[in-house]
């Protein structure tokens, strides 16, 4: 009866270990683009706002990809693009994914646990195409549009929400013509929090 007891102490006191062990959880912020159009043009402005993007940041924050096997995240081109709450010329949505794995050593017990961060970005077709030749002037209205509309959608991709301050990146609409300036700095100050990156060295974009 002892021994039973013995062992029904052990099987319990190794319950515990286990239950009590401390759990892991790693992130991965790895934003694999995929752009999901046939238009080389579209595809063209996406690689270079998202190198502005990145220039920007001082880092690789995201990663233009050529197919979807590659990619963890999506753009797409939307004609006559809506909510619930009407017409929009963008959308973006952050994603996370877990994956759980329990590593046992002995009695004890590790649980990992990977959280994947991605996200789905959605614009007007003809509002982005219709800015496209802004492109090749970055003082020129269009051009300000297309990469504060870009870095907005991105921003709902790193779980950011709309902000009620109209010099904020977040705030909920884009201006066509910019008569007021935006806090970019804020808002890459944030991104970079997000990614756990050190500020940049390098020359920031004409509207930084």
């Amino acid at each position: 009866m002892l021994n039973q007891l013995s062992r029904l102490l052990v099987l319990v006191t190794c319950f515990s270990f286990v239950a009590c062990k401390e759990y892991k959880v790693k992130e991965v912020k790895d934003f694999r683009l995929y752009v999901n159009s046939e238009d080389p043009e579209l595809k063209a402005a996406i690689k270079e706002l998202a190198a502005q993007y990145n220039q920007d940041v001082g880092a690789n924050a995201l990663t233009v990809v050529s197919s979807k096997d590659e990619a963890n995240s999506n753009i797409s081109f939307v004609e006559n693009l809506a909510d619930d709450g009407g017409s929009k010329l963008g959308l973006g949505q952050w994603i996370t994914t877990e994956q759980e794995k329990n590593n046992f050593k002995g009695y004890s017990a590790e649980k990992q646990v990977t959280v994947y961060h991605s996200m789905a970005l959605e614009f007007d077709a003809a509002n982005f195409e219709g800015k496209l030749k802004g492109l090749k002037d970055k003082t020129s209205d269009e051009y300000k549009h297309l990469y504060h509309l870009f870095c907005h959608e991105v921003g709902h991709g790193m779980q950011l929400n709309h902000s009620d301050d109209k010099a904020n990146v977040m705030y909920k609409s884009i201006p066509d013509h910019y008569s007021r300036t935006i806090d970019f700095k804020g808002y890459f100050q944030y991104v970079r929090s997000y990614l756990k990156i050190s500020a940049p060295v390098g020359p920031s974009s004409v509207l930084i």
